[in-house]
């Protein structure tokens, strides 16, 4: 069981005991594994946890918990929010190492971080908290440099070459078996050995890789997409830069600097230190704006709201869409944000909605 479970149910002014402590947790536990999965669960988990209204039935999450308690209270919102929480802190923190539960742990964190802006129960701040350190450490495991072992290659190599040396000496048929069996064992364990240290190997690389990208991308001053400097974007240099840093994004969630790299581009840029999120949405140059709309996943659309305020803006005009969006969003296009608020938005709904596109393709 997490160590702060029982506090957080004391948050949102739930005293628990020690027995309902341990069925509830079980009952995290439950749901937390089936979320690996299923991406649509993750993002009904999120919408329970947020307070906002949901696009599929509940059941199946009440049900985990019902098995472990048949008296289990179904109507506390509040406590439903702590354990639907608590079941995204646990698919967080419970990836295996083989990366078994990366991609939901993923989905989860940045489905979760992409919703904040609508988060209305500041009570639950830590439990968000928790996830986004959970993420942390998935980011610097995941692009962490591995090694590469040669010498258990060489080694099992070696070994499968000793073997066969015996082999023109031997006339007995059933010695030669009990010989030629180790040998082909030891070349299978030299391929698996190499699997191995080439999956390291090319990790390595794409991190690499996608380090210089993201490098050259900062040094150039200008957008990929428009081909203009950062400062002739004005506020749109905010929504574009997270964009395309997610696209140049390659391994997991990305560097974990990324908000820094994105506050480097928009101090090229004349973004203002806040405005209207429709000012930032308003500027953005027509074409790329509308290409960003089609691009947008109506499976959360209502977790990214950034991306549904440019749809909105795509499907209508500057000066009409934000009625639409005021109506649909659960915020409204006059609030106030930092830029640099609003390029990590861009970026964290662009690695959601990759994400989602991968395990589309996957399938």
């Amino acid at each position: 069981m997490h160590k702060n479970f029982g506090e957080w149910y004391r948050l949102v002014a739930v005293e628990p005991d020690g027995a309902k402590l341990a069925k509830r947790w079980a009952g995290v536990k439950a749901w937390a594994t089936a979320l690996r999965n299923d991406d649509e669960s993750v993002l009904e988990t999120v919408r329970i946890f947020q307070g906002l209204p949901l696009k599929a039935s509940r059941d199946p999450f009440l049900a985990v918990f019902r098995q472990q308690d048949p008296a289990f209270p179904q109507r506390n919102d509040l406590e439903l929010q702590v354990l639907a929480g608590a079941s995204l802190v646990e698919c967080v923190q419970s990836v295996g190492a083989d990366g078994e539960g990366l991609h939901a742990a993923i989905l989860a964190g940045a489905a979760l971080e992409a919703s904040s802006l609508r988060a209305k129960e500041p009570r639950l701040d830590e439990i968000a908290r928790e996830v986004a350190t959970g993420l942390h450490v998935i980011t610097v495991e995941q692009r962490k440099r591995r090694s590469v072992n040669c010498d258990v290659i060489r080694e099992k190599a070696d070994a499968a070459v000793e073997a066969m040396k015996q082999i023109p000496s031997i006339s007995n048929w059933d010695i030669l078996k009990s010989v030629v069996t180790p040998i082909f064992q030891a070349l299978v364990d030299a391929v698996r050995a190499a699997d191995v240290e080439l999956t390291d190997a090319a990790q390595s690389l794409r991190s690499a890789d996608e380090e210089t990208n993201i490098l050259w991308w900062i040094e150039g001053g200008c957008s990929r997409d428009t081909n203009k400097p950062w400062s002739a974007l004005k506020d749109g240099a905010a929504v574009i830069a997270g964009t395309e840093l997610a696209d140049l994004t390659d391994v997991a969630l990305g560097p974990r600097n990324a908000s820094a790299f994105l506050e480097r581009v928009l101090s090229e840029s004349t973004a203002k230190r806040e405005s209207a999120l429709s000012n930032y949405v308003n500027v953005l140059p027509d074409e790329w704006a509308q290409e960003l709309g089609k691009r947008a996943d109506e499976r959360a659309l209502d977790l990214t709201p950034l991306r549904l305020a440019i749809f909105h803006r795509g499907k209508s005009d500057t000066a009409s869409w934000q009625q639409y969006f005021d109506s649909s969003s659960g915020m409204k296009s006059s609030a106030q944000l930092t830029a640099a608020r609003v390029a990590r938005q861009a970026y964290v709904e662009a690695i959601l909605l990759r994400t989602l596109a991968d395990a589309e393709t996957e399938e």
